[in-house]
């Protein structure tokens, strides 16, 4: 669990630097290119891999874009539209999972942060209660994961998309972006996750000759959200499948399932011999 809010942790250095700061009534307002998170992620991200152990070491960038989603007011928030709104939520639950996983780390798995009955996506840790759409379903207590996805993407926004955008820590998940995601990109950004994650053979596996599919247990899980979008999984994994599957997926006949099994190990840089990485697994 953070130790503490990264916007009071920022806050405090700049009284410290300047105390006239304190008299500034208004925040400025939010930079929606979330230019500050894909600095972050274009320093760690590693192909499918994220550097955690040089972003512990240098989290001032990301506690800075923690303290910019934390400044965001409710009546601010709600003249935004809903592509700002929706790249505001799928940036702040993997940004949050950054900083959860940094706050622990080392460690081999993300799993490995919860409570003993509680898991890791269960701890209330992200202070954004006020912007969530039911104030009295949170009683002004801090987020989970699990309400960033379930109540507020997932419900609010209804785009099986977005299961390729946000990012479990997890060897088994989509992919990281180097980048955020952007309100005036989301559309293309979206599409593109999702192909890039159809397309990695250790995620999903397209089968020709015995017309199956060996996919992520991600369509599994969240099966009914993908047979909405595509009136079934097999439909939904066509619209977005490399040239070649999409072609024999589109033609009649019965398409077979099947789901490849998840890993959760942390998807940690892999380093060479001998340097220390996840030694401190809880």
């Amino acid at each position: 669990m953070l130790t503490q809010s990264p916007l009071l942790r920022l806050l405090a250095a700049a009284l410290c630097a300047s105390p006239g700061l304190a008299q500034e009534s208004q925040p400025p307002a939010f930079d929606h290119s979330h230019g500050a998170l894909t600095k972050v992620l274009s320093e760690h991200v590693r192909g499918d891999r994220v550097d955690y152990l040089e972003l512990q070491k240098q989290r001032t960038g990301l506690d800075a874009y923690l303290a910019s989603l934390e400044a965001v007011g409710r009546a601010e928030f709600e003249d935004w539209s809903r592509e700002q709104r929706f790249a505001f939520w799928i940036d702040t639950y993997n940004a949050y999972t950054l900083a959860l996983v940094i706050d622990h780390y080392p460690l081999t798995s993300i799993r490995k942060i919860g409570k003993p009955k509680q898991s890791v996506w269960d701890l209330p840790f992200v202070p954004l209660h006020a912007l969530h759409p039911d104030l009295q379903r949170v009683e002004h207590g801090p987020l989970s994961l699990n309400q960033i996805e379930h109540e507020i993407l997932r419900t609010g926004f209804q785009d099986a998309r977005v299961h390729a955008a946000i990012n479990s820590a997890s060897r088994g998940c989509p992919s990281m972006r180097a980048e955020a995601f952007v309100p005036e990109h989301l559309d293309e950004q979206l599409d593109a996750v999702v192909r890039t994650w159809l397309a990695d053979p250790t995620r999903n596996r397209f089968d020709e000759k015995e017309r199956t599919l060996h996919l992520s247990k991600i369509f599994d899980w969240f099966v009914d959200d993908f047979a909405r979008d595509g009136e079934s999984v097999a439909g939904w994994v066509a619209r977005y499948a490399p040239k070649k599957a999409g072609a024999w997926l589109a033609a009649e006949g019965k398409v077979k399932l099947r789901y490849l099994e998840y890993s959760w190990e942390l998807n940690d840089l892999d380093r060479p011999k001998g340097q220390k990485k996840g030694d401190g697994d809880r």
